[in-house]
């Protein structure tokens, strides 16, 4: 037990890392459909490229979504409406009516009789009961621009009678008749009859929403989505066959038949199982390759969750609209997940994993080959036409190359489906326009990313590599000696894993800010010194070696304050690894022979460089400050000084942290020796 658990706590980073890939797995199942797979592919207008298709069981032919919804409308458009006659409405009218009349005659009524007011008013009801018995119809759009003979159901009580809008007024005949009425009575009072009555008519026959709704849903249910019967045993399509129009939906009709089928039988936790088989295959090889071809990206664990986040989300965003927009599935910015992983990683790995995204989404994407092939396609583009993101006009670029990528291969699909690109489709290119504009979200994903997991991309590195940003700009007024040092340890060190690779661009950056520290102390740097005193002549050799040593510390400070990345503070805090300041230690042993020094006071606290570029950065950093102090230069004297400091470093175990080989260190000797004959202009001695 003890052992095991001695084992898990030894290896509990591999462990962590197998989990994190478990639960992407388990993620991935719990978001994708959970049906079974139709083994056969087809498209209309290629070849059945199958062997000969005979029907396994009886079945019914779907109609096609265009057919349904035809008859879906021919329903419809027969469709009777259904009007409620609402005596609510009427009764109240009828009150109304009274309160019109009895107003309306109190103001004009001057010289009339109460025998006068009686008589009009029983007129006045009467007319109004005529028009609301017989019904007035309110608009609504269902009887518009229809005739008199356009059939309604009206409802009155409980009985529901077919009648036509001939039969019934609407608001403006009513009115009409009712003037024509009141004038045959010649009367003087007819105006205010006209006005009292044209004041109380209600429309009372009324369009019944949730009657029309019901009925027409108990119509719709009752279309048939299936048209014909194939049956056991019949042929279906032969090998080389054109798969038609209507070849294609009876095939359709078989594969939906087939997969329901298996999704309500036993077979269903087979079809689990096969799920399950296949999703950790795909992240089995993946997590392989990464760990046995991009190791520098697997040994850290940001890494590894920062490619599995980026795969989830489009898995988990692409699965939804696969089951619940699936016309969409072209307006989703697959080639977005390249090239965000190559700002942080590199191309390589980042093409491997949009591939096994691609493979994962395959399985239920529609028309599964046209969508690998067009979204591998675009994403290869993407990721080439970005190469190292560095500014705002590659991600345009590559948004225009996707694009253009989009159309082609729509255009090419559509050449050797059909024959012809007359069923182009406006609404499909609208889509890749879409996705194309959207990759240009890689900006803020990469800022929430670099947040998020504490990563730099080319982008930041490019900023902050620029000699303007304000530390470097401090660095070159108050330590210009040590400016002009850390350039030339910046060109050094680019140079380095330029040839044997590795990030050059980190190398440079980390290299420009590695002694910002010296900026606390300039004067006590013999590169800042111009005058020729030497301050540390009035210091003791303990005090100066700290003062050396302190600048690491000040460094780490200063780049802190500032908000630098902490993989730029690395360069900071390992160029001088555990190395003494050898030149006060040997003073202070002179000092005091036979007396034990203290070697903790003259030692940098490190750590030793942890990686090739921090790794790179000591050596060119040791080699350009030691060159500055070869009188007259030569090859022979860079050579020499070149090989002693790489045996000087090994010897003091400053590169056993670090993931470089001895075949890349002599390459490094070979650069660093070529550039610093250059630098001090040295002629190569070539043999007579």
């Amino acid at each position: 037990m003890n052992t095991l658990f001695s084992k898990i706590q030894h290896n509990y980073y591999e462990i962590l890392k197998v989990l994190l890939f478990i639960l992407a797995i388990v993620i991935v199942l719990w978001v994708s459909p959970k049906e079974s797979i139709f083994k056969y592919e087809f498209q209309i207008g290629k070849p059945w490229s199958h062997s000969d298709l005979i029907a396994p069981f009886d079945f019914a032919i779907l109609k096609t979504p265009e057919q349904i919804e035809a008859e879906k409308m021919q329903v419809l458009s027969d469709f009777i409406p259904y009007f409620s006659y609402n005596d609510e409405i009427s009764e109240a009218g009828e009150d109304k009516l009274k309160e019109n009349f009895n107003l309306a005659w109190e103001l004009h009524s001057n010289d009339k009789t109460e025998a006068d007011s009686v008589r009009f008013q029983k007129f006045l009801l009467k007319l109004y009961k005529r028009f609301e018995s017989k019904g007035i119809i309110r608009f609504n759009p269902v009887i518009e621009g229809k005739n008199q003979f356009f059939q309604i159901r009206l409802i009155q009580g409980n009985v529901v009678a077919e009648t036509t809008l001939g039969q019934l007024y609407d608001i403006r005949t009513a009115l009409e008749d009712a003037r024509e009425m009141i004038n045959k009575l010649n009367v003087p009072d007819s105006i205010l009859l006209q006005n009292v009555i044209s004041q109380s008519l209600v429309q009372n026959v009324i369009y019944d929403e949730g009657k029309n709704n019901t009925a027409q849903e108990e119509l719709l249910k009752g279309i048939s989505t299936t048209r014909g019967l194939v049956q056991k045993g019949e042929l279906i399509i032969s090998t080389g066959e054109l798969v038609t129009t209507e070849k294609y939906q009876v095939l359709i009709s078989l594969k939906y038949d087939y997969e329901k089928d298996l999704n309500s039988s036993d077979s269903r936790l087979f079809i689990i199982a096969g799920m399950i088989s296949l999703v950790a295959l795909m992240f089995l090889v993946q997590y392989l390759f990464i760990k046995f071809y991009r190791k520098r990206f697997y040994d850290q664990m940001k890494y590894i969750v920062l490619i599995l986040v980026s795969q989830l989300i489009f898995i988990v965003i692409a699965d939804l609209v696969f089951i619940a927009f699936p016309n969409w599935t072209y307006l989703i910015p697959f080639a977005l997940l390249p090239i965000v992983i190559s700002a942080f990683l590199d191309a390589g790995i980042a093409i491997f994993v949009y591939l096994i995204t691609l493979m994962l989404l395959g399985f239920y994407a529609p028309n599964s080959f046209e969508f690998f092939y067009t979204q591998a396609i675009a994403g290869l583009i993407a990721v080439f036409s970005v190469q190292k993101l560095s500014k705002l006009s590659d991600l345009f670029r590559a948004s225009l190359l996707v694009f253009l990528a989009y159309l082609v291969i729509y255009i090419s699909m559509l050449l050797i489906q059909e024959g012809s690109v007359d069923s182009f489709s406006w609404r499909l290119l609208g889509y890749f326009t879409g996705s194309s504009i959207l990759i240009l979200l890689a900006f803020p994903m990469i800022f929430i990313y670099e947040k998020s997991f504490g990563i730099i991309s080319q982008l930041t590195l490019l900023e902050l590599s620029n000699t303007n940003n304000t530390l470097l700009r401090d660095l070159s007024l108050k330590a210009p000696g040590t400016f002009q040092h850390s350039l030339q340890v910046a060109n050094l060190a680019s140079e380095v894993l330029y040839e044997i690779g590795g990030d050059a661009l980190l190398a440079r950056t980390g290299a420009l800010y590695h002694d910002i520290g010296k900026m606390k102390n300039p004067t006590f740097f013999v590169e800042n010194q111009i005058s020729g005193n030497n301050p540390h002549d009035e210091l003791s050799y303990e005090e100066s070696a700290k003062i050396i040593i302190g600048h690491v510390l000040s460094g780490i400070e200063m780049a802190r304050k500032a908000g630098l990345p902490e993989q730029i503070i690395d360069f900071i805090r390992t160029h001088h690894g555990t190395r003494r300041v050898e030149y006060f230690y040997r003073l202070e042993r002179k000092l005091n022979p036979g007396m034990e020094v203290d070697q903790s006071e003259f030692t940098y606290h490190g750590p030793a460089p942890f990686s090739k570029e921090t790794a790179v950065v000591m050596f060119a950093d040791s080699v350009e400050a030691a060159s500055r102090s070869i009188p007259e230069p030569d090859e022979q004297k860079i050579n020499d000084l070149v090989d002693n400091i790489f045996l000087s470093l090994m010897e003091n175990n400053q590169f056993l942290n670090a993931d470089i080989t001895m075949k890349e260190i002599n390459i490094a000797k070979k650069v660093l020796k070529k550039k610093l004959l250059n630098i001090h202009h040295v002629r190569i001695a070539y043999p007579e």
